[in-house]
């Protein structure tokens, strides 16, 4: 009985570490290590690999002067996402373009599995939609991946109708938000 109990734990542990498929997508489970900015982390897969990831549907601030200048709650947005998911495990999910320009995998970083997907499961288990939603970031959609894009474009209305975050901004600042 014992040893039945232990094969079942271990087994249910190591499908955590595999791809999982709710609700119709694909999630693949990443262990975070290192945050470049509040849109941009390294994640390290299963077989080893690192690849630096660039957010899905969300832009913000910059922090370094060589990615465009020092911007508005760029340090703000970039310290959010290191409490959030640095160091985490996650799950990330791939729409249409699976890369950039600049060869960084683009995709929706899930913090749980969702049961299904919905506007509260986006709300609540998406990290893009977190940084929506709390003013870290504005929406910015770059097609083919649009998947959430009806989403991501209420939770910006939502963050800037309520002065959260970014949007709270007073004065000059605000001029260059969003891009």
């Amino acid at each position: 009985m014992l040893i039945l109990l232990v094969l079942l734990l271990a087994g249910g542990s190591c499908l955590t570490d595999r791809n999982v498929s709710t609700g119709g997508i694909d999630l693949v489970p990443v262990k975070i290590t290192r945050i470049v900015d509040g849109d941009t982390a390294y994640a390290r897969f299963a077989d080893g690999r690192e690849e630096k990831v660039r957010f899905i549907g969300v832009d913000a601030a910059e922090i370094s002067e060589s990615a465009g200048g020092i911007e508005p709650y760029g340090h703000e947005a970039a310290e959010f996402t290191r409490r959030q998911i640095d160091g985490k495990k996650i799950w990330l999910e791939f729409d249409t373009a699976e890369r950039d320009q600049y060869g960084r995998l683009l995709a929706y970083l899930w913090l749980e599995i969702p049961e299904e997907i919905n506007e509260d499961e986006i709300r609540a288990k998406m990290f893009n939609a977190h940084l929506l939603l709390e003013g870290y970031a504005s929406q910015v959609t770059f097609p083919p991946n649009t998947r959430y894009i009806e989403y991501f474009s209420q939770f910006n209305a939502e963050a800037r109708n309520a002065g959260r975050g970014l949007w709270g901004l007073n004065g000059e600042d605000n001029a260059v938000l969003p891009r």
